[in-house]
């Protein structure tokens, strides 16, 4: 676990893959957190699956961050999904129309 600029990020490996969960405001601050925290090289899996749930703010910046890294990790041949999101960040998902299906990761449907 980490923390930086009102940011905890925590990994936990999983049948599945690796689970990143977030925590806190991802903005122009925080997003190299994130970034860092989903480098092909920080991770064993080919599978990573990123919890936004408790994320109560999200910028541009971090939006990029996502699109980057996501890009880095289908390149080392890893699969960005983004599942449980707060209404905050699947609304801005929507508005940026990165909810839908993108090179860089797949949003996964909330559950019902």
């Amino acid at each position: 676990m980490s923390t930086a600029a009102g940011l905890q990020v925590t990994s936990q490996t999983t049948e599945q893959g690796l689970r990143v969960t977030v925590v806190g405001e991802l903005d122009l601050a925080s997003a190299p957190r994130l970034s860092t925290a989903l480098t092909p090289e920080a991770q064993g899996a080919s599978e990573v699956v990123l919890d936004l749930e408790r994320v109560s703010f999200i910028d541009s910046s971090a939006l990029r961050a996502l699109v980057v890294a996501g890009r880095n990790l289908a390149e080392a041949g890893i699969k960005l999904q983004i599942g449980p999101r707060s209404e905050v960040v699947a609304r801005v998902l929507e508005i940026t129309q990165l909810d839908q299906q993108t090179e860089a990761f797949q949003v996964l449907p909330e559950p019902t």
